[in-house]
């Protein structure tokens, strides 16, 4: 499903531990994600640090200081939860880890030039990726 394939995306199991239990990933983004999950999507992404800041809406200093805690805070988690879920979609809409990333960072004229993963940054673009993933699926390009 695409709900495991988002946890997957997180780092799956080897982060979350919790066994055969199910993860819920609403209670986990209120509580927090655990800051391994970043790191995982981060180096798949293979995210500059100017990316990250975007991305996250976080300096590079606030993240170094992630190596301390074992939890972000959850309005990271959120932003964290929907780049995972749309890095899900791509994978699954087009096969493999390394078209996914390579058409996340292809400028798209369908957004004005910019990469789906410069507009992701926030839920209007999120979910204008989304749309698009949706259609190469189905056969319409955008």
């Amino acid at each position: 499903t695409m709900y495991a394939d988002i946890v997957k995306a997180l780092g799956g199991r080897q982060i979350f531990g919790s066994g055969s239990r199910r993860i819920n990933l609403m209670d986990e983004v209120e509580r927090g994600l655990p800051t391994r999950s970043y790191s995982v999507i981060a180096e798949a992404l293979d995210l500059t640090p100017d990316e990250e800041d975007r991305l996250l809406q976080v300096s590079l200093r606030t993240r170094a200081r992630w190596k301390q805690r074992k939890r972000l805070d959850p309005a990271i988690s959120d932003r964290l939860v929907r780049l995972a879920r749309i890095f899900a979609l791509a994978i699954d809409v087009l096969e493999s880890q390394e078209h996914a990333v390579a058409w996340l960072r292809e400028p798209s004229d369908a957004l004005g030039g910019r990469t789906p993963l410069e507009v992701v940054t926030t839920d209007v673009g999120a979910e204008r990726v989304t749309n698009m993933l949706y259609q190469m699926e189905h056969g319409i390009y955008a």
